[in-house]
């Protein structure tokens, strides 16, 4: 069941950090806890901060997505390669639209930037979501957290889809015209 409008997305600002960072340790104790050890979440969980959010150093693209001025979801991406390097949505909202709408702006935003494709590492939970939107398992892979801990992933990828798919009004494409108040 859907929760009426979609999500408003917008880039994220350095005054969004602490936002990320409790969006997503929310979401990773919550929604991993199935795919991966106890152990393995709480370490995750405790090496997340939030200046580790929006670095300089290293510019990506972070959009998140809201209802009302509540953060629900956020995605992480290097456009000029089309690697999407998180995306997350609160427990809450999972099933509800957010990831999809995030994704597919994302998505649209490396298109647009001339990315040929997508790549990404996907958590053990998260291969439906992405299969289910044309991404295809290319092999098992591991994200280093700690010299003891290292988290299986997958390395998924979608090809850039056919210059006649890429059409204007997609869903998107227009993530920061503001949305009219229900």
């Amino acid at each position: 069941m859907r929760r009426g409008p979609g999500p408003s997305l917008r880039l994220a600002t350095e005054a969004d950090r602490r936002a990320l960072w409790r969006l997503h340790s929310r979401s990773v104790a919550a929604l991993c806890q199935g795919a991966y050890s106890p152990h393995e979440v709480k370490t995750w969980v405790e090496l997340l901060r939030p200046d580790g959010y929006l670095r300089p150093e290293q510019p990506r693209t972070v959009l998140l997505a809201e209802r009302g001025q509540t953060l629900v979801g956020f995605g992480q991406l290097e456009p000029l390669l089309g690697e999407l390097e998180a995306l997350y949505v609160a427990p809450e909202e999972a099933g509800h639209g957010v990831g999809s709408s995030l994704l597919a702006s994302l998505e649209t935003l490396a298109w647009q930037a001339g990315a040929s494709a997508m790549s990404l590492d996907a958590s053990l939970n998260a291969e439906t979501f992405y299969h289910e939107r044309g991404y295809v398992r290319l092999h098992r892979a591991h994200r280093i957290l700690t010299p003891e801990v290292h988290l299986a992933c997958l390395r998924m990828r979608k090809p850039r889809p056919a210059a006649s798919e890429l059409r204007p009004g997609r869903r998107g494409e227009a993530f920061g015209a503001p949305r009219p108040e229900p």
